[in-house]
């Protein structure tokens, strides 16, 4: 997943700091993100990650209920790594690999199992239907926390991720729909009077913010990728458990580009969409294709196109930007084994995306020939 940050965003983020410093940032950038999201307590964080785990560590459970997280069987590795480092047990209930939202009889019988925590998650800017979550974790008294990371600017029912639950993050990455370089956001609906973030070396951080930020932006550029593509060692394309480290407070880099990713977000959100369009419209009636669909209501946020196809074809379209999802599901993780409740969930749904689940790029370096090449080879199949 990619999304542009221009050359001028970047020098316009260095002269910011020198002129509104580094609180002064912090603050333009709650005030406008806050216009996306009003009636909301905003923490800026230094990832999604960490707003995760301030999330889960803020709403541990009263003495005498254990702390333990249903997750999505099918997610980003970073979901359970934030759960492990807030100290929470966790069960997974399995993901409808037509839609990419959660099973809901299988996310009851986490409820049922004792689960005082749900985390829903959106990918690729999908939307899922929070509200069902939320309806049907009302009785078991849990706590729902809605994963806005890869919301792009998605909408159900007119609402935009991440203003659905009590409790939401927000991710800044430079795979997400507002690319601050990183970053992230904890969104509560009431103000609980919670203490601030550390800010750590203010200087140093949001010099290699700044630094990080406009490598990536170079070093994405088609001509350059195979630099960077070539050192096994960044392990680029590939889905990596990171533990999760004690969060802190968002870098000015990353708070200055944000301004700027929010700028520029219906422009960005159009051409996705666009792109999107392209494809379904394209592939909706290849045979050979199984397509997600969407939910009743949702407008995509377009971050990329998923389709599920045979391994060998992915592989075979690589070049072209088409990307291998989560190759695993949670479960399949060793670093999060030790966290594991017994009695696992059947997971059928989750395994078929990990063995399936590809995407296809709408990001803005993407060419028209790309495009129709993708399609060409995707409408051949049979």
């Amino acid at each position: 997943m990619y999304s542009a940050i221009g050359p001028s965003a970047l020098w316009r983020a260095a002269v910011d700091q020198l002129s509104d410093g580094a609180a002064g940032l912090r603050l333009t950038a709650r005030d406008r993100l806050g216009r996306l999201y009003p009636n909301r307590e905003i923490t800026l964080t230094d990832s999604g990650t960490s707003a995760l785990q301030r999330a889960l560590r803020l709403t541990l459970p009263a003495t005498g209920r254990a702390p333990l997280v249903a997750l999505p069987a099918y997610a980003c590795p970073d979901v359970g790594a934030a759960a492990v480092s807030a100290g929470y047990r966790i069960m997974l209930y399995d993901t409808n690999p037509e839609t990419l939202s959660p099973d809901l009889s299988s996310l009851r019988r986490c409820l049922d199992a004792g689960s005082s925590h749900v985390v829903a998650v959106h990918l690729f800017g999908w939307i899922v239907d929070i509200a069902a979550v939320i309806e049907l974790a009302r009785p078991y008294d849990a706590v729902v926390i809605e994963d806005a990371a890869q919301q792009a600017g998605g909408t159900k029912g007119g609402v935009r991720g991440g203003a659905f639950a009590d409790w939401s993050i927000l991710s800044f990455g430079r795979g997400k729909g507002l690319n601050a370089g990183g970053g992230g956001a904890l969104l509560q609906r009431a103000t609980t009077g919670v203490d601030a973030l550390a800010h750590g070396d203010a200087t140093l951080a949001s010099a290699a913010a700044l630094a990080k930020a406009a490598a990536g932006e170079l070093l994405s550029r088609p001509w350059l990728y195979w630099l960077p593509n070539a050192i096994p060692s960044l392990r680029l394309g590939e889905t990596v458990y990171h533990t999760a480290s004690v969060p802190r407070a968002i870098s000015a880099t990353s708070a200055a580009l944000l301004v700027e990713a929010i700028d520029r977000e219906a422009d960005d959100l159009t051409a996705r969409r666009r792109r999107e369009t392209q494809y379904a419209e394209a592939l909706g009636q290849a045979t050979g294709l199984r397509l997600c669909r969407a939910g009743a209501g949702m407008h995509s946020g377009a971050l990329r196109y998923p389709v599920r196809l045979p391994p060998e074809i992915g592989v075979a379209l690589r070049t072209l930007g088409v990307a291998r999802s989560y190759p695993r599901t949670l479960a399949q993780y060793p670093e999060l084994a030790v966290s594991m409740e017994a009695g696992a969930e059947p997971l059928h749904g989750a395994e078929e995306l990990a063995s399936s689940l590809h995407t296809l790029p709408t990001h803005s370096r993407v060419r028209q020939d790309d495009i129709d090449r993708i399609i060409a080879q995707l409408t051949a199949l049979r």
